[in-house]
């Protein structure tokens, strides 16, 4: 088993790599290559389909509910199909309004993004789960957290000190 410690000692080598993926993928122009890259850390070609269809109502600001369910009770879904459909399930009842469910989809795409290279095979199922979570939050909650910083000094959201 992989340790933190040894993770976190090539951080920004896997960050550099995820980010060169997802580059790579944007260049496509479409959001079935970033769902294809993810096969290899356990999404199904169905898998890539049905959450394909998520992603078209995530955007559309629709309703998930059907299209999450359908892909949390395929037989045999992957731990990172469930995990994302849920996600974005719960996002669609639980988010401010200035956030975009296409937002939440997408950066939990992307997070999983982060078991691409230098996860052992037997833990990247877990790192992609992880990093969906990751990527949703950031991605959910960061345009958010900017504009707060915006509308006050910026010396002042850096403080550390009480």
């Amino acid at each position: 088993m992989t340790s933190s410690a040894d993770i976190s000692r090539e951080a920004g080598e896997h960050f550099r790599s995820a980010a060169d993926f997802s580059f790579q993928d944007a260049m496509q122009r479409r959001l079935r290559y970033h769902l294809l890259r993810l096969t290899v850390v356990g999404l199904s070609q169905d898998e890539v389909e049905d959450l394909g269809e998520l992603g078209r109502l995530a955007f559309q600001d629709s309703d998930v509910t059907e299209q999450s369910t359908k892909i949390k009770e395929r037989a045999g879904a992957s731990f990172l199909a469930f995990a994302i459909a849920d996600i974005v399930e719960r996002a669609s009842s639980g988010r401010p309004a200035s956030v975009s469910l296409g937002t939440v989809f997408l950066g939990a795409v992307l997070g999983a993004y982060a078991a691409l290279g230098g996860v052992p095979e037997e833990e990247e199922s877990t790192a992609a789960v992880i990093g969906a979570i990751g990527g949703a939050v950031a991605a959910a909650t960061s345009s958010i957290i900017l504009d707060k910083v915006d509308r006050q000094d910026l010396v002042e959201y850096l403080r550390t000190e009480d």
